[in-house]
C-alpha cells in the first residue's frame, strides 16, 4: 500500500472523530461528507471503481445534502 493511502485512512479517522465532537450539526455533516470522499478514494485505490463512484455519489453528495436540509428545518446547534 502506498503512503498516500495510509494518509487518507488517517484523515478519514480524524474527520470521523472530529464530526463526533462537533456541536454544530452543519460542520458535522461537512466532515461526514469528507469521510465519504476519503472512502471513495480508498475504494478507487483498491481497484473497485464502480463502488468508488457509488460511494462518492452517495457519501459526498446525496446524503450530506439531505442531512443539511433536515438540519435546516430543525435546530442547527445541539445543546
Amino acid at each position: 500500500m502506498e503512503i498516500i493511502n495510509y494518509i487518507v485512512i488517517i484523515l478519514a479517522i480524524l474527520a470521523s472523530l472530529a464530526s463526533l465532537l462537533q456541536k454544530d450539526l452543519i460542520k458535522c455533516i461537512i466532515l461526514s461528507g469528507f469521510v465519504g470522499l476519503c472512502m471513495a478514494y480508498l475504494y478507487y485505490a483498491l481497484l473497485a471503481p464502480d463502488v468508488a463512484l457509488t460511494s462518492a455519489i452517495l457519501g459526498c453528495a446525496i446524503l450530506p445534502t439531505l442531512f443539511a436540509f433536515t438540519v435546516r428545518r430543525t435546530q442547527r446547534v445541539d445543546e
